[in-house]
């Protein structure tokens, strides 16, 4: 009898596992490094150095996005008020909680030039409709920030 409630609890836990797993629907790597001085930038989402990804969407529903790269920022000495913010744009829009240059990605911190490399990650929820969508991250320099180094890029959409 035990036995036989044993096969029944991992019979349970494997349609459980199995229910649970996400489909991913868009994903994209950029391993090269990638850096920016002018006061914004589409930053790469592929391999091939495109800043665009197209998805297309069956079913309506709240989807989730991760964005996680290597990060750093150039600004003045003594600066370490600076920052890159990231802004996810979907289908031409940023947006929440990217939608304002309020929220850092990365600081700078203090040091002339590009070091102190972190590598932070942001995940949103995307309501999408049926159709297709494109995908973007733009990115910007802030209060005294001259440089900007997003690389080691990931991106992913899953249900």
């Amino acid at each position: 009898m035990k036995l036989r409630h044993q096969a029944i609890c991992a019979a349970a836990l494997l349609a459980l596992t199995a229910a649970a797993q996400a489909k991913v629907l868009m994903s994209g790597t950029y391993a090269s490094n990638f850096s920016f001085t002018t006061p914004t930038a589409l930053v790469p989402l592929a391999s091939t150095g495109a800043t665009t990804r197209t998805v297309n969407i069956t079913t309506a529903a709240t989807y989730v996005l991760t964005f996680s790269a290597e990060c750093s920022v150039d600004a003045p000495a003594g600066n370490s008020s600076a920052w890159v913010d990231l802004d996810i744009l979907v289908d031409g829009v940023a947006i929440s909680p990217t939608a304002s240059t309020f929220d850092a990605f990365c600081g700078a911190n203090g040091t002339l030039g590009f070091d102190g490399w972190v590598r932070p990650s942001i995940t949103v929820p995307v309501r999408l409709t049926v159709g297709s969508h494109t995908f973007q991250v733009q990115g910007r320099l802030d209060s005294g920030a001259t440089g900007g180094w997003i690389s080691d890029i990931s991106v992913v959409l899953h249900d």
